[in-house]
């Protein structure tokens, strides 16, 4: 499992659920049933039966911690949400039953993590997110092959930067290029300052 630099567990660490995903793919109408499966080093460590219902998701799943052999079977009903977005529809929220040390957490949250032995909020788990732990330098660098790789290109910091994608606006194009500039400028510039330290 992934570690923050604090000692804390990270969430690339556990399995997750994202409600958003599977709202995506149009898999919350009540009454139906799908599955989802995780690999941890191309190992399988878990797999899960979904099952909708028109106010939760009953999630029936087996699962094995990094260290156990043991795999372990669970139901869990998670209710669901829905709040009106801005400019119309609904979007669907998780609302954790996840306990860390005291009642129920009820929190309204996109994505679970865990499985061992519930699913619930990071916070719940008291997980960090990875990136919490990385260097400037490294935060730069990420955020800046993030952007080439949504606007079509591939993780390099050596090659051009890419074009426009087909269907993008002019001015996020402009925007996301100006924020990589920058990122790849600071990363830079970070580098330079910590070699000269040396």
């Amino acid at each position: 499992m992934g570690r923050h630099a604090s000692g804390r567990a990270t969430c690339d660490g556990y399995l997750s659920i994202d409600v958003r995903e599977w709202r995506r793919r149009d898999l919350l109408r009540a009454g139906q049933q799908f599955s989802c499966s995780w690999a941890r080093d191309g190992d399988p460590s878990g797999s899960i039966g979904v099952r909708t219902e028109t106010d939760a998701v009953i999630l029936m799943f087996r699962s094995r911690g990094p260290q156990s052999k043991k795999w372990k079977s669970a139901e869990q009903r998670v209710p669901l949400v829905w709040t009106k977005c801005h400019l119309g529809g609904k979007r669907p929220w998780f609302i954790c039953a996840g306990r860390s040390g005291g009642p129920r957490c009820a929190r309204r949250v996109a994505m679970l993590y865990g499985g061992d032995p519930d699913f619930a909020y990071r916070g719940c788990y008291s997980l960090a997110y990875a990136s919490q732990s990385e260097s400037p330098h490294a935060r730069s660098v990420r955020r800046a092959r993030n952007i080439r790789m949504r606007l079509g290109g591939g993780p390099s910091l050596l090659d051009l930067l890419p074009e426009k994608p087909l269907h993008m606006h002019w001015r996020t194009y402009h925007r996301l290029l100006a924020v990589a500039v920058a990122a790849e400028e600071r990363s830079t510039a970070l580098l330079v300052e910590s070699l000269r330290r040396r």
